[in-house]
């Protein structure tokens, strides 16, 4: 199977920042911003729709950053100060932990759009990942972040069988935090088998599709012991690994590959990411594998209208990987 999806959040487009910025200054009712944000996710749809997405998201449009409804729905934590986002000039609120976490009510639906949901196509929810929740958070409850980590896996699980029932039927869970080492550090093995462990207990024997998605950082320097997560697919930023070391190892599960540069605005021609591509699934095990074609990370980073045209190229390269399985 060759498939295509979006990797995270999407920008918000031109009419829904319009209404935003008027309901900020007190010129636009909440109604009126409520609709607003309801018109934007079936445009964000339509475009995943029509450039011909195996998988959809409603765009994540009212996420103010990965972890805020988790800090702000989940019981034991509360939203605290602003962090850079990595080495992007965004920011997020780092979860303040200050009790036990505990799952009392649904996370993600308080902030999203299932409605317009099309029942046609396969539904994806984006979710952080245990150890970047572990680490991007302020801990002043648990002993260590390994239990925290694991406390949040488990919240995590109650959130992810809710969705099941909803109608999702595929679960990335982002994990920056696992790969961006600004400090030339890899994760320790010890570490990796605590973020194994954790993996197992949010997802395994769940009824559903998942990944776990890296970006900003090298996919080849939690190898082999990434191979043995516990997850149906790996996703890998292109544009930040390794690709020479990546292509000596062996993948026996499926992987999404972040093929399309969501930080730069310049636009692929998508016979080049295609061959890249094709060079790659050579190298890891052949044509036997899922693959999934995808930005390398959210295009939020990208206006509207060049986020499309990302759109467009990823599917396009999912095409051309189509026909040449196909022969």
């Amino acid at each position: 199977m060759i498939g295509c999806y979006a990797t995270g959040m999407f920008p918000r487009p031109e009419r829904l920042i319009a209404v935003t910025r008027a309901y900020d200054r007190k010129a636009a009712t909440e109604k009126q911003l409520e609709e607003a944000f309801e018109i934007a996710a079936k445009e964000v749809l339509a475009a995943q729709s029509s450039v011909g997405f195996s998988h959809v998201t409603d765009g994540m449009l009212k996420w103010q950053d990965l972890l805020r409804p988790f800090a702000e729905h989940l019981s034991g934590v509360r939203p605290g100060g602003l962090a850079r986002w990595f080495n992007n000039n965004t920011f997020y609120r780092k979860p303040l932990v200050t009790g036990d976490l505990k799952r009392g009510k649904p996370i993600v639906g308080v902030d999203s759009h299932i409605m317009p949901l099309p029942r046609t196509i396969a539904w994806k929810t984006i979710l952080p990942a245990p150890y970047t929740f572990a680490q991007l958070s302020e801990n002043q409850f648990c002993k260590d972040k390994t239990e925290l980590m694991f406390k949040y896996a488990e919240a995590l699980r109650e959130e992810i069988e809710d969705l099941h029932r909803q109608g999702f039927e595929y679960v990335q869970l982002s994990d920056p935090a696992l790969v961006y080492r600004p400090d030339g550090l890899s994760v320790s093995k010890d570490e990796l088998a605590f973020v194994s462990e954790a993996l197992k207990l949010a997802v395994a024997g769940l009824p559903v599709a998942t990944c776990l998605q890296t970006f900003f950082g090298d996919f080849a320097a939690i190898l082999p012991e990434a191979l043995d997560f516990p997850v149906d697919h790996l996703g890998i930023d292109i544009y930040e690994t390794d690709l020479e070391r990546l292509k000596e190892y062996r993948f026996d599960k499926g992987v999404a590959l972040g093929l399309v540069d969501s930080r730069n605005s310049l636009v692929e021609d998508s016979h080049k990411p295609a061959a890249l591509a094709t060079e790659i699934l050579d190298a890891i095990s052949g044509k036997s594998l899922n693959v999934y074609v995808c930005p390398n990370c959210d295009l939020e980073f990208l206006p509207w209208n060049w986020a499309k045209e990302k759109m467009q190229v990823v599917a396009s390269v999912a095409e051309l990987l189509r026909r040449q399985s196909n022969g």
